[in-house]
């Protein structure tokens, strides 16, 4: 598979969430994965963030792969973003044979599909993280969407585009938890890179237990990539959806029986979650 990583990786910053990190690490390690670049945007934290934690990253775990910058949220500049000028190239050059999965806001696919009108219609897929269906929750307590609604206009564009699309919304993995006990099933080291990890991911799990009560973090990111990749360890439903542009403000989209609305496949069930976090844990163990 020829995959291009569009994320919002903050790992190792307090308060900011770890699993865009784990999702590239993970990703770095399948061998049926061509990873052709990792596509940098705003979201859990701004792209200077972004791109000081991927370049932590990768220096920690030695990853071999090119990264390419995106523009913050506010930035008005005419000029492209290395981020966008890749997307567009890349997918130009292999038409119908490159997938995007997109794990922050939707920016960097917009921006491309400003350099190149025929964008959507030349990537092979696109697998976003975002979105709800109605009122999202975590243990009983309201929260808001955020990856669609971020960077709204993207998200609109992106979801009434033509190219195949799955979608993975917080509506329906938001008990996906790596917990506690999985933090303690990744080996013990004393290389750095293993003592930094298991702080960080602990940081985090901890952190999260404050807000919403929770035993773990929330794997929103590493769940959408795994049902790339192992489709058979989930639930899909074929629906159509629709959105106003109002509606995605919230990143709220609504399912139709309409013909004539965009086709989707929406993510709707983990069918076990202990095994795909054995086997994000296996992974990590690699390194």
């Amino acid at each position: 598979m020829k995959l291009i990583y569009d994320c919002d990786n903050t790992i190792g910053l307090h308060g900011k969430d770890v699993d865009d990190g784990l999702t590239l690490l993970y990703l770095y390690q399948q061998a049926n994965v061509e990873l052709l670049g990792v596509t940098l945007t705003f979201g859990n934290g701004t792209v200077e963030q972004v791109v000081q934690q991927t370049n932590k990253l990768k220096e920690l775990f030695s990853l071999d792969v090119k990264t390419y910058q995106g523009k913050e949220k506010y930035d008005s500049d005419k000029t492209h973003s290395p981020a966008a000028e890749f997307l567009a190239k890349t997918v130009k050059s292999d038409p119908n044979e490159v997938t995007i999965l997109a794990t922050g806001s939707l920016n960097n696919l917009l921006e491309a599909a400003e350099i190149e009108p025929d964008f959507f219609d030349l990537v092979k897929e696109i697998v976003v993280m975002g979105g709800r269906f109605g009122q999202m929750y975590i243990n009983k307590t309201a929260v808001t969407e955020l990856n669609f609604s971020i960077s709204d206009k993207a998200a609109y564009a992106v979801v009434n585009s033509n190219a195949k699309l799955t979608v993975s919304s917080g509506q329906y993995i938001a008990g996906a938890l790596f917990s506690y006990d999985d933090l303690a099933a990744i080996k013990d080291s004393d290389e750095e890179k293993f003592i930094w990890l298991k702080k960080v991911i602990k940081d985090w799990i901890d952190y999260t237990k404050g807000i919403w009560d929770v035993d773990g973090f929330i794997n929103w990111d590493g769940i959408t990539a795994f049902s790339l990749l192992d489709p058979e360890e989930f639930v899909f439903k074929n629906t159509r959806l629709r959105t106003s542009a109002t509606d995605m403000e919230t990143g709220l989209i609504e399912e139709t029986d309409l013909p004539d609305k965009r086709p989707a496949r929406v993510l709707t069930e983990i069918k076990d979650l202990s095994k795909l976090n054995s086997m994000l844990v296996a992974t990590l163990d690699k390194y």
